[in-house]
């Protein structure tokens, strides 16, 4: 699953031994008096062969169910343990080889959703059938839920982490693995897909049709997938045989009615990238066929369902002209998704902690595979960008590792984050680089083959590429520091040029640590460390493995003396480094010779130095001039956010903001100058993309008024304002138009604003309706900014997954946050039902802004007891007072420093 996440942990019980923790469970749930399994569910009983009855009406606001689960019963036990949340269970029975039936009582005894069945004898070892009919209302984007985006009503479904429990009773964990049959009953006139083809289709006598579908392959709960509703269903041509799969794939598109002919984009795109995946893999596309449905509301990004993936529909209902970065999202997130067919789908995980098995794995290869197929998006830098993101998470004392042991429900949802799948992706990356790109691929393949149709842990896939490098242990230690321990190791590197010796680098690690952390710097890892120097004439490059918190590394190749080292060749590394001053000066000094990935992480070593409180703010922004002339957008756009911290933090009065901006406007504004405002035939994606990042900074943050000006008048051509009033979405190209339309919102007062309105509650397209709301959203007219907040409380205005579009726009702007603030507090319940199970975002949208000692402490008791129970929110809780101290900390260290 790619999830969509709004912003940027202690556990009870360490899981590290699933086997023993489970024989513990089996012995403890015998009897009916055991206590709750709200972590992993014992093996007393084990499910074979599901079948799965739905009779769903999208119109309805419930929809029933009858199960059989064909398991297996490890002991003679009373109890069978399950999974069933907010179920109204009919009748359950056990049924037994010779047809005696034992009663079985239901009870739901967590609010995660365990369920327990009391049989009313024993139930006797060996094979049993358990029976269960059932009603369960739909969901809120989980699980089997509802959408009407056009008038008509639709099924989608949300399997991941924990819906499948919302929706049928069952045993919901990624070690339960076993193959489904499922039928679905549904109004006549609807389409009824799932994850399998279909077989059949029965008309009933009560005018609803019965659609019976193949037998699925063995899978998980949270793979099982199914939509109803008056679809669309393109049929593009079959994915051709390829390779070792001799026979074709159909693929379809499924959309909202009268969207299906945009699927075009799509239908023709998917087929390439599962031919470069098969030959990667070496391995057949694992399932019978593939279909992309466009949903029309769905809170993740997509969800790799086995041969249905579900996909948010801006991501799917493109064509060559759409903006660049819808571009490269459908991709990015198609690639993304059907990697997992392989990895998390033909191989799962055993259980959570090993989520980055998954969602690592689909982040690496989905890159790597655009790459491929698309060079000139420059996909390589997309694995970097988000290993660096992640350091700012992975700095937090409260991170998490990437193996993280899990012991409750709550904990699975915080998996779902950028320590999996950025860091995990940019780890995988590292270690491809330092084993070598074949013997890497040999070791996934060998993983693949050993535990197809199966599950798997780390250690099998660690075992696996370790197998294949010339230092197979030393691979694995580091491999497991990695994923075994939370952090970002930060290497201090000095040359040695004694006389008489050989040059070598002299190196300490130890785990990076922001100004005002209470976390222990005391850490080592196992690096494979890459590194390139000028020496003799010469640019050389060398890589070791780097264990112990000091260690000396010999340039082999290096005569005498190097002018200079980058400690981090090509970027490949997931770690800073901090070089002694004299390197520091001769590295800054080879800024140009280095390649675009090596000076991003240059970059970056400046933005480490300014987190730990080594730079001050006015050698930070020195720092950035230089970065601004270098050839890759990333790392000419780095350190330009940091203008609205020191306005926010560190600057009273309006007269030194306006400086402050001037002089990052006189930064930024040459490379701007030279992209020019339009777009130009036959200009690269980057510049485009570039170019629309330097308006909306000019426009947005620095409030430029030749910019914003321009801008506004772009922004109230497509919303018709000054002219005929009807909505021109090609009035501006796509790639600027959220800036445009966002100015001119934020600028054109009430005339603006009910034009704004006018447009969202007329128009369907999900790409608009964002554009519009965030623009909405970020006006700061009080009684604007209430009839904002309003839509999101307003029934069947807004999708569930448009709510935080108005919520984190007005988190954005200081001047609403107080009101934003009192009117979440005033909503609270009403938002949490909308939201729930999840819903942790509400305290960071509640915290944003504040800087205080005192304010964290506030939300940290306002939250507490709230995001108990939340999927996520314990840990979201806990990071984000975490980053309101070390803002403080960082306020409080700044404080008085000059900007010049």
């Amino acid at each position: 699953m790619l999830r969509i996440r709004h912003i940027a942990c202690a556990v009870a019980l360490a899981l590290t031994a699933p086997s023993v923790a489970m024989a513990q469970a089996d012995v403890a749930t015998d009897t009916t008096d055991a206590a709750v399994p709200t972590g992993q569910l014992p093996r007393t009983v084990v499910p074979g062969l599901v079948e799965l009855e739905l009779r769903l009406d999208p119109g309805q606001e419930r929809f029933s169910g009858r199960t059989v689960i064909h398991a297996d019963v490890a002991r003679p036990t009373d109890v069978v343990w399950m999974h069933g949340r907010d179920l109204d269970i009919r009748s359950a029975e056990a049924v037994l080889p010779d047809g005696r039936r034992i009663a079985l009582e239901d009870e739901q005894v967590h609010v995660s959703g365990v369920l327990k069945l009391a049989a009313a004898g024993t139930i006797p070892a060996g094979d049993v059938d358990i029976e269960i009919a059932f009603e369960a209302p739909y969901g809120n984007l989980m699980g089997a839920y509802r959408v009407k985006p056009d008038g008509e009503d639709y099924v989608v479904t949300q399997m991941e982490p924990l819906g499948a429990r919302s929706t049928f009773p069952g045993f919901d964990e990624p070690s339960f693995k076993q193959p489904w049959d499922v039928t679905l009953i549904v109004p006549a006139d609807d389409v009824a897909l799932s994850n399998g083809p279909e077989v059949s289709t029965e008309t009933l006598a009560d005018g609803w049709k019965k659609v019976t579908f193949k037998r699925t392959e063995a899978l998980p709960s949270y793979l099982l997938a199914f939509v109803v509703g008056p679809w669309d269903v393109p049929v593009g041509q079959d994915i051709a045989p390829h390779g070792p799969r001799t026979t074709p794939v159909p693929l379809r598109g499924v959309a909202a009615k009268g969207q299906g002919a945009r699927m075009r984009y799509s239908l023709e795109n998917t087929p390439p990238m599962i031919h470069a995946m098969e030959d990667y893999f070496g391995t057949p596309y694992p399932f019978a066929k593939l279909d992309n449905v466009a949903a029309p509301d769905f809170g993740a990004g997509a969800m790799e369902n086995a041969g249905l993936i579900i996909y948010r529909d801006t991501l799917m209902l493109i064509d060559e002209d759409a903006s660049v970065g819808q571009r490269q999202s459908f991709w990015g997130v198609s690639a993304h998704e059907l990697a997992h067919q392989w990895f998390g789908n033909l191989v799962t995980m055993e259980w959570w902690d090993d989520l980055w098995l998954n969602e690592a794995f689909a982040t690496w290869m989905g890159n790597k595979i655009t790459g491929q197929l698309q060079p000139d998006f420059h996909t390589d830098r997309n694995i970097l960008e988000g290993g660096l993101r992640a350091m700012g998470a992975d700095s937090l004392a409260s991170t998490r590792r990437i193996h993280q042991p899990i012991s409750n429900f709550t904990e699975i949802s915080s998996a779902f984050d950028g320590i999996t799948y950025q860091k995990g992706g940019a780890v995988l990356s590292m270690f491809e680089n330092y084993v070598g790109e074949e013997a890497f691929r040999d070791g996934v393949r060998a993983y693949l083959a050993a535990n197809a149709r199966g599950n798997a842990t780390s250690t099998d896939l660690i075992d696996a590429i370790a197998a294949q490098s010339d230092e197979p242990e030393g691979v694995k230690r580091a491999f497991l520091s990695f994923i075994d321990q939370p952090g970002v190791p930060m290497v201090k590197v000095d040359v040695d040029c004694a006389d008489g010796k050989a040059p070598a680098l002299v190196l300490q690690q130890q785990r990076y640590l922001p100004l005002g952390s209470t976390a222990s710097a005391g850490q080592a890892w196992g690096i494979p460390m890459c590194v390139r120097y000028a020496a003799d004439g010469t640019v050389h490059e060398q890589c070791g493995l780097v264990e112990g918190a000091q260690a000396r590394f010999e340039l082999e190749q290096a005569q005498s003396c190097p002018a200079w080292v980058m400690p981090n060749a090509h970027g490949d590394g997931y770690y800073r480094f901090a070089l002694a001053p004299k390197w520091q000066q001769a590295l800054s000094g080879a800024f140009a010779d280095l390649d675009e990935r090596e000076q991003r992480v240059y970059a970056d070593s400046a933005a480490a130095a300014y987190g730990a409180g080594e730079l001050t703010v006015a050698q930070m922004i020195a720092a950035l001039p230089q970065f601004a002339t270098a050839r890759s957008r990333q790392t000419a756009t780095a350190g330009m956010g940091n203008v609205g911290w020191i306005e926010d933090h560190l600057l009273t009065d309006e007269a030194s903001r306006a400086a402050l901006r001037a002089r990052f406007a006189d930064i930024y504004r040459p490379r701007l100058q030279s992209l020019g405002m339009v777009s130009k035939d036959g200009e690269s994606d980057d510049d485009r993309l570039l170019r629309s990042t330097l308006i909306g900074y000019f426009a947005e943050t620095l409030e430029d008024p030749a910019v914003r000006s321009d801008f506004v008048q772009r922004g109230n051509a497509v919303l018709g304002l000054g002219g005929d009033g009807k909505l021109d979405p090609d009035a501006v190209v796509q790639d600027l138009r959220d800036t445009a339309v966002s100015v001119a919102v934020q600028d054109g007062g009430p005339a603006a604003f009910d034009l704004a309105e006018k447009h969202l509650r007329a128009s369907q397209d999900a790409v608009i309706r964002r554009e519009l709301l965030s623009a909405m959203g970020s006006v700061t007219d009080p009684a604007l900014a209430r009839r904002a907040r309003a839509f999101v409380l307003e029934p069947g205005l807004l999708r569930l997954n448009e709510i935080y579009y108005v919520i984190f726009s007005q988190a954005g702007e200081p001047e609403n946050r107080a009101a934003l603030r009192e009117w979440l507090e005033a909503n609270y319940d009403a938002l949490q039902a909308k939201m729930a199970p999840g819903g942790s975002a509400i305290a960071s949208a509640y915290a944003a802004g504040m800087c205080s000692t005192a304010e964290a402490d506030a939300l940290q008791q306002r939250f507490a007891k709230r995001m108990e129970t939340i999927e996520g929110g314990p840990l979201d809780l806990r990071q984000t007072v975490e980053g309101i101290g070390l803002c403080a900390a960082a306020r409080s260290a700044r404080m008085g420093q000059p900007i010049e």
